[in-house]
């Protein structure tokens, strides 16, 4: 992850908050960015570089976020403990998602956060 990569996932926390306010999401705000920083953290230290996409998409049940990067090597879970630093990111997104998945060509993360029921 070079020096300028350091400051992305903030950069994409700070979009990601101005879009959900716009879209009047605010209670999803917390998940989003934990799940958004994981996932965007994963694919600029394992993604191949600077060619990396974000997505979001909201469909009045979830609000699904995409990272694509330009690596094929398929995101894994790992097994980790209390004395592990690192390889807990897709745990958390798993923790926190209602769904996630890797596209069949290992390029792409999706994970969908349960949206809040509105008052009608």
């Amino acid at each position: 992850m070079g020096a300028a990569d350091l400051h992305r996932p903030a950069q994409l926390r700070r979009m990601n908050r101005a879009l959900l306010k716009h879209w009047d999401l605010s209670p999803c705000i917390d998940d989003a960015e934990l799940v958004l920083t994981e996932l965007a953290t994963n694919a600029f230290q394992h993604g191949g570089g600077d060619d990396i996409t974000v997505t979001w998409c909201a469909d009045g049940a979830h609000l699904t976020i995409q990272v694509k990067d330009s690596s094929p090597v398929r995101p894994a879970l790992q097994a980790v403990d209390e004395a592990s630093e690192h390889g807990r990111g897709l745990c958390i997104v798993e923790a926190l998602a209602a769904s996630w998945g890797i596209s069949e060509d290992g390029t792409t993360v999706h994970c969908a956060l349960a949206l809040p029921e509105r008052a009608a």
